[in-house]
């Protein structure tokens, strides 16, 4: 999927590869410093996660195809995600590209994307998650509202 907006692709209507990493900075800074959205990423160089979403948003956007990793559905099977997490992954996302200037039209365009994968990543229940490897864990961490509530 490469969004096209008239002759253009969406990487160069965005800015190209230094909005995406503009972006994927105030992202990710959001996520590492949530308490629930970051114990998915214990482990997991900050940086090294940017960079990789930052390629593979540029491949899907129609800039560089440089990535090379899983495709977010394999990706995150071993993951338990609710509609509440994808959901606030979705707020904090829309805060990055507001915080980094991209404008409200590209910003539905972006969101067109990231929505496209949420069917596959979202579960209904922890036997809806399957281990990528054998020694792979489900990843399942409560909201801590919830917990002190």
């Amino acid at each position: 999927m490469v969004i096209r907006v008239g002759d253009d692709n969406l990487f160069h209507l965005i800015g190209g590869r230094a909005t995406l990493d503009k972006v994927h900075k105030l992202f990710y800074d959001k996520i590492y410093g949530h308490p629930w959205i970051s114990q998915y990423f214990q482990g997991i160089q900050q940086e090294i996660i940017e960079i990789q979403q930052s390629d593979f948003m540029s491949q899907v956007m129609g800039g560089p195809a440089k990535y090379c990793g899983k495709l977010p559905i394999p990706a995150h099977r071993h993951m338990f995600i609710s509609e509440e997490l994808f959901e606030l992954r979705t707020q904090l996302l829309l805060e990055s590209l507001t915080e980094a200037g991209v404008s409200p039209e590209n910003q539905v365009l972006w969101l067109k994307i990231d929505q496209a994968f949420k069917k596959g990543i979202i579960k209904k229940d922890l036997g809806d998650c399957t281990p990528r490897f054998t020694t792979d864990e489900i990843l399942n961490f409560q909201n801590p509202k919830k917990k002190s509530a």
